[in-house]
């Protein structure tokens, strides 16, 4: 996490606490660190979506429900939320709950927008 937080320039001590003499409950990810686990990235490869060149990442948004802490394992299930059309372009919800299975406690739930863009519009 020290070394995620160094190459983000996240700065907060938190980030640069030792898992090893810290509990490990107070050491704690950088809120951008999400993006790494919480993002639907996987929808790029997605087959019944095929692939598309004219895309866009519109919006991204995170609710942390509490922090990500070193050492947690989560369980992140995505699930479209909105499809929209707006003329040549179609608007893609995505959401992806991530969750300890431990308990099932909600951790992080991301937003994620696409824009696809129809072949020669834009």
């Amino acid at each position: 996490m020290r070394e995620y937080a160094l190459a983000t320039r996240a700065t907060d001590p938190v980030y640069e606490a030792d898992p090893s003499e810290t509990p490990p409950d107070e050491v704690v990810a950088p809120l951008t660190f999400a993006a790494c686990f919480a993002a639907p990235a996987a929808l790029a490869h997605d087959p019944e979506l095929g692939w598309h060149w004219n895309l866009v990442h519109a919006k991204q948004e995170y609710e942390f429900h509490r922090l990500v802490r070193v050492g947690d394992v989560l369980a992140c299930t995505p699930r479209i939320t909105a499809i929209v059309s707006r003329g040549r372009t179609e608007l893609l919800t995505v959401e992806v709950a991530c969750t300890d299975p431990r308990g099932g406690a909600a951790v992080v739930t991301s937003r994620s927008t696409i824009a696809f863009f129809a072949e020669g519009g834009g």
